[in-house]
This record gives structure tokens, sequence and C-alpha cells, in this order.
């Protein structure tokens, strides 16, 4: 369907940025103005799910020229459902933000950053033109240095160096991927570009760029052994900025990956060995840092590490159960590592530990303490929670494609996620209160965020049937590639 409604996801964050510009000094304006975007993107992004649970995809064909040669946004099942729960998780981030970034930080145009990388987030979900992926990790990136700097804490220049240097040598191979795609094919449009590479008589080249592009999106969304600019880069920033990056980031990578495989590679058994590749390694890696981790951010960043294995495994399945498998399990991660990272941030102002330590917090903060275990039960997938459902049909999936051996490893990275959280837990939680910890009151306004988050996630878990139709509309988009394609090129 030919709607204006893709846009406004992008459209809204990047002018409310430019109107927080004109109240640099203004904090209490700049958190109006980023709160109500944050809102309006949020309510927008909703409306268009249901749309397109009516009517598969809405397509906006920008200056009006008609696919493939104008700019092409597009929403489909998977789009909407990423768009939507990263919208929520912003809004919860910046209302935990308000109380726990400080003022110096706040006018250092931390709020104008905040609402770029929402713009980048949403643009790089809603685009369906290759070349513009490129200048939405491009504006996604700009932002989150900014992020990443604010506040000018020596430990956040050092992360940041790293994490630049990674992210422009993959941006010149993505942009040398770009190019070369478009000389074989003569269209930066997603949907065309698949239709003639099924044409192909000959798709090695393709595929050799495709191999360049998943290793780009594999190093964006921090798979081992692209991920060791994270450890510093997600660990240095405020909370609030830490779990933008964590949650939402990761996502943009993984997305990528999904999209440009379902369309451009699905043929390709090369392809599909590379990324299991990747999840394996990633997998078992992940593991091993969040067992000997004692940092609490470097435990949390390591279960990512596991996390975007698990989902990448599944993706290369390209089968049903795998893929709605995958976009379950991305929508529970997404929102648990929120919950976690909020905890730890809220577990650092209160007493200022950073790392693994005896402090008995379960006494003084039972609410916080059930709501880490709860969480961390969720994370492992421990049945009826969340996690549950997506990891076995991703398994399921994998076992479909007799992979079993993956399969095993995703089944054991539930106990290893389990065990790094619960070693948390034991310590900072359930063990004796440290007597030389001075601990601060725990604002209220700071357990909003994350009750509201855990609770999405529960429900989510709990009444996953009740969402299954929206599941399988995003799922038959990805395995089927021609719907897609005749939704761009005939309807749109």
């Amino acid at each position: 369907m030919l709607s204006n409604l893709p846009v406004i996801p992008i459209v809204i964050p990047l002018l409310f940025a430019a109107i927080t510009i004109f109240f640099k000094n203004n904090t209490v304006k700049q958190r109006q103005i980023t709160f109500v975007a944050t809102l309006l993107v949020l309510a927008s992004a909703i409306y268009n799910t249901i749309k397109i649970y009516k009517y598969k995809a809405l397509i906006l064909e920008m200056g009006n020229w008609k696919s493939p040669f104008g700019i092409t946004l597009t929403l489909d099942g998977i789009n909407s459902i990423l768009i939507s729960i990263s919208s929520f998780v912003f809004l919860m981030t910046l209302i935990y933000s308000f109380k726990t970034v400080d003022i110096n930080t706040e006018n250092s145009f931390f709020y104008t950053g905040f609402l770029l990388i929402m713009v980048g987030i949403n643009g790089a979900f809603t685009t369906g033109d290759i070349f513009n992926l490129f200048v939405f990790y491009e504006i996604l990136l700009m932002s989150s240095y900014l992020l990443l700097l604010v506040g000018t804490k020596k430990e956040q220049v050092k992360s940041s160096i790293s994490y630049v240097l990674m992210n422009v040598f993959a941006g010149s191979l993505f942009v040398i991927s770009v190019a070369y795609l478009y000389t074989i094919v003569g269209s930066l449009n997603m949907a065309y570009i698949s239709k003639t590479i099924s044409l192909l008589p000959d798709k090695r080249g393709v595929y050799l760029v495709g191999a360049v592009m998943i290793f780009v999106f594999a190093m964006k969304g921090a798979l081992f052994p692209l991920f060791t600019w994270m450890n510093r880069a997600y660990a240095a920033p405020p909370i609030g900025v830490s779990v933008i990056f964590a949650a939402l980031l990761t996502k943009v990578g993984l997305y990528s990956i999904i999209r440009t495989y379902s369309l451009f590679y699905y043929e390709s058994s090369f392809i599909k060995y590379f990324l299991l590749f990747l999840a394996t390694i990633s997998i078992i890696a992940g593991s091993i840092g969040a067992i000997y981790q004692k940092n609490l951010k470097q435990i949390i960043i390591f279960n990512i590490v596991i996390s975007l294995g698990i989902m990448v495994a599944g993706a290369s399945t390209l089968n049903n159960s795998g893929l709605k498998g995958v976009i379950l399990y991305a929508i529970h991660d997404i929102l648990l590592k929120s919950v976690l990272f909020l905890i730890v941030g809220i577990i650092i102002y209160i007493c200022n530990v950073k790392n693994i330590k005896k402090c008995g917090l379960i006494n003084k903060y039972p609410l916080l303490g059930w709501t880490f275990f709860i969480s961390s039960l969720c994370l492992a997938g421990v049945p009826p929670f969340s996690g549950f459902y997506g990891k076995a049909l991703i398994l399921r999936g994998l076992i479909e494609e007799k992979q079993i051996l993956v399969a095993i490893l995703v089944a054991l990275s539930g106990l290893i996620i389990l065990y790094s959280l619960i070693k948390i837990f034991l310590n900072i939680f359930y063990d004796n209160i440290n007597k030389t910890l001075e601990f601060k009151p725990l604002p209220k306004i700071l357990m909003f965020p994350v009750l509201m988050l855990l609770a999405l996630a529960i429900i989510i878990g709990l009444c996953s049937n009740l969402i299954d139709p929206f599941l399988q509309n995003a799922t038959n988009t990805i395995i089927n590639p021609q719907i897609y394609i005749d939704l761009v090129l005939k309807k749109g």
C-alpha cells in the first residue's frame, strides 16, 4: 500500500532534534521536547504495525519517483515490529535518563544526539534502498559518537577511539561492496537487486560481495571476533546511552543481515555456513567472557554476544520456525537487555559498585533484587518466560536444517546466561551486606522504566500466541522474497 506513514518515525525525531538545539541551556525545555517526540514516534510506530497487519506493507516513493529509480521507504512485518519495540525502549530510557544524567551532560546536546540516533535506527530499519542503509548507518553512528562523548570523561574519550576506527573501517567496506553490487545489478533498490540476482547465470561475484556485507553487518552487530570494540565503547557512557547501544544498535546489524541474506543471498550455501560459523564462535566466545568477567556491565555485554549468536544461527535457517523464533527472541532480547543495563545502572547509582561484590542489596531494595532475578530467568529462557518460546522455535528451525550441534550449543547457552546472571544476584543482592558501603536512596522513578520493560517482556512471553499473527506476517515476507519484491515493484 502506498502511504506517507513510513517516513513519520524518521521525520518526527529529526524535526524535534533541530528544535532542541535552540534550547541548549534550557534543560527543562529539552526534556519536554524530547519526551513529546519519543511519545509521538511510539504512537506512530504502533499505528503502522497495525496497518501493516492489514496491508502487508506500507511503501513510500520519495519525490514520487517510481521503484527502482527513486528512494523507497518500506515498512513490512519485521521492521515495523522492531521500530515499535525500539520506540518503547527509547521512551523508557529517556525517563530513566531524566534522573541519572547530570545537567552538564544534558546541556552538551545529549537530547539532540538521543533524537538523532532514533532517526538513524528507524531509517536503517525502514529504508528499501541499500545505499540509504549506509546513509542511515552514518547518521546513527555520528549521533552515537556524540552520545559516547557527552560529558567528555577520560574513560569515554579513550573508549571512543576503537569505536570510531572500527566503524570507519566498516563503513569503507560497506561503500565498496555497495558500489560493486551496483556495477553488477545497476540499481540500489533492494527489491530490484533481489529480482536481478535471481536471474544472473553466474552469482559468484555477488556472493563474494555478500560475504563482505555480512562481515560489515557482523562488525556493526558485534559478533565474534568483531565485537572487541564493544566492551569499552558500551561500558563507558552513561547507562541511558549504553542501553540504546546494547539493546538497539546491535539489532540494526542483525536486521541488516536478515534483510540482505533473505533477499540477495538466500540461494548461497556459502553465506549460510558463514553465518553459522559466526554464530557458533560468538556463542562460545560470549559464554567464556560471561563466565569469567567480574565487571557488571561487561557480563551483560558478553551476554549480548551470546544472544546475537543465537539469533544469527536462527536467521541462517531461513525457515518458518527459525525466523519466527528470531523475531520473537529479538523482541525479548531488546527488552531484557534494556532491563538488565538499567538495573546495573541503579546498582552503580545507589552504592557505586561496578564489579561483583558482596553487597546484600536484597535487604534494603527487595523489589530491585527480585526484578533482577526474574529478568535473569527471562533472559536465560526458563519456561514460561519470553526467552523460552523464541529459543524453542530457533532450536526447531536448526533441527529442521539438521544443524544438531549448533542446536545443542544454543540450548546450552541458556545455562551459561543463567549462571552469569545468578552470579551477580547471589553476590550483589543475596549475600551478607557490606558494612563499608554507603547507600543512596533509590528514587522511585528509576524503577518505573525497569518494571514497564520487564512487564512487557513477561506479557509477550505468556501471550505469545496473541502476537503470533504479527510474527507470521513478518516471517512470510522474509521467507518468500517474491512477496517483498511484488509489494515494492508492482504495488509500490
